[in-house]
């Protein structure tokens, strides 16, 4: 094995040793830290984590212009998804690819694009290679919506001229359009009491799991795809619970199509629980639980607050920060493979205000499923490729208007 990847290996190995869920990734940045101070740059860290309530910030390197080329923001994200009651990981080296024994998160989603990146910042010191000025974000709270992308101070990249985000599969995918999200969170009010009293009473987990029965999930259309990801409700098995909770999502590269999508499923969901309601006749509980002798219309109600996660983008294949990351790949001996994804990133972020961004892989596979591993030597290659974008000829104005 190669100096280069045997560095690289070592450092993924060290980041996927650390847990590091969204908005709990202190441990995991004192070891980024430690590592890019071995280098000889000095990190510094914002004050996202204390917005977003997690226990630490986005880490920002700076690397001055050294001769010349485009000046830009490179990042990938230091949080992973969190898998409730796992052991701590431990890495399975097989060859070049790295898994969690047994399977499940190993964190190679984002943690081989951070590695790739420290290994990026380990060829330019020193180096008499010329670029042009370099902005390293280890971003933190990606995988709930990028928000800690949302809270870097934009004046730090106001005068860069693109991004390059590390956040996919091989290093020859060039993601140049995501898709707009649209959280959907549900609340479901019913009435409770005990369970062997149930005249009425409205279980609110059953209508909530009535009214998520005729939810659509999975791909809606060539453009949009829906998934539900959490549900809540109870406090015990005897108790009718009052309240259930639920959070959806809708993905879309339209925004007609995805207005569409949204208005059909708060319409589904008024219209399923407004159907639960039922009338009490006036000692129809036989005195139990608190029957007070009156007639009455039961009925249950919900509340739906939507959100808009982050916004979508599309780059032409001819726009210039595409057309010279595609260049750094041919380059690197790979052929360029343009992506449209369903899946968001930091990018999104840096696209809707401003920097033209785009999105390269850095060889993870099976991200947030039990498969999940990552591959050395697209590791290497998405370094390759960094390197000789950075390197791309003189600076010019990567900003379409």
């Amino acid at each position: 094995m190669s100096e280069n990847k045997s560095s690289l290996m070592e450092n993924f190995l060290a980041l996927a040793a650390v847990p590091s869920p969204s908005r709990r990734e202190r441990e995991v940045a004192k070891v980024i830290g430690g590592m890019i101070r071995d280098l000889g740059y000095e990190p510094l860290m914002d004050d996202a984590g204390q917005v977003l309530g997690g226990d630490c910030g986005n880490i920002v390197v700076k690397v001055p212009a050294q001769g010349g080329g485009p000046n830009l923001l490179l990042s990938a994200h230091i949080d992973t998804v969190e898998r409730h009651g796992d052991p701590p990981a431990v890495p399975l080296v097989e060859g070049d690819r790295v898994r969690r024994e047994g399977g499940g998160i190993i964190g190679a989603d984002d943690k081989s694009g951070v590695a790739a990146l420290i290994d990026v910042l380990a060829r330019l010191r020193g180096s008499k290679k010329r670029h042009g000025e370099l902005l390293f974000v280890f971003s933190v709270a990606e995988e709930v919506e990028a928000q800690g992308a949302s809270e870097l101070d934009e004046a730090l990249y106001a005068n860069l001229d693109g991004g390059v985000i590390l956040d996919y599969s091989r290093p020859s995918e060039l993601v140049v359009a995501a898709p707009t999200k649209v959280s959907i969170k549900i609340l479901v009010h019913g009435v409770s009491g005990h369970a062997s009293a149930p005249e009425r009473k409205l279980n609110a987990a059953h209508i909530l799991a009535k009214t998520l029965a005729a939810l659509p999930v999975g791909r809606l259309d060539p453009h949009s795809t829906a998934n539900l990801g959490v549900m809540r409700s109870g406090t015990a098995i005897n108790v009718i619970p009052d309240k259930a909770y639920a959070e959806y999502e809708i993905r879309s590269h339209r925004k007609d199509v995805l207005d569409f999508h949204v208005k059909r499923v708060i319409g589904s969901i008024e219209g399923v629980v407004r159907e639960n309601r039922i009338f009490a006749f006036a000692g129809q509980s036989g005195g139990l639980d608190g029957d007070d002798g009156r007639d009455e219309v039961v009925r249950s109600s919900v509340d739906v607050e939507v959100e808009v996660g982050y916004e979508g983008f599309r780059l032409a294949e001819d726009h210039q920060l595409v057309a010279l990351t595609a260049k750094a790949m041919e380059k690197a001996g790979l052929k360029p493979q343009y992506v449209t994804a369903q899946g968001g990133s930091d990018a999104n972020i840096y696209n809707r205000r401003g920097l033209q961004s785009v999105v390269i892989g850095c060889g993870m596979y099976g991200a947030h499923g039990e498969s999940e591993r990552a591959n050395l030597s697209d590791m290497a290659d998405a370094v390759k490729v960094i390197m000789n974008l950075v390197a791309a000829g003189p600076r010019s104005s990567l900003r379409k208007k």
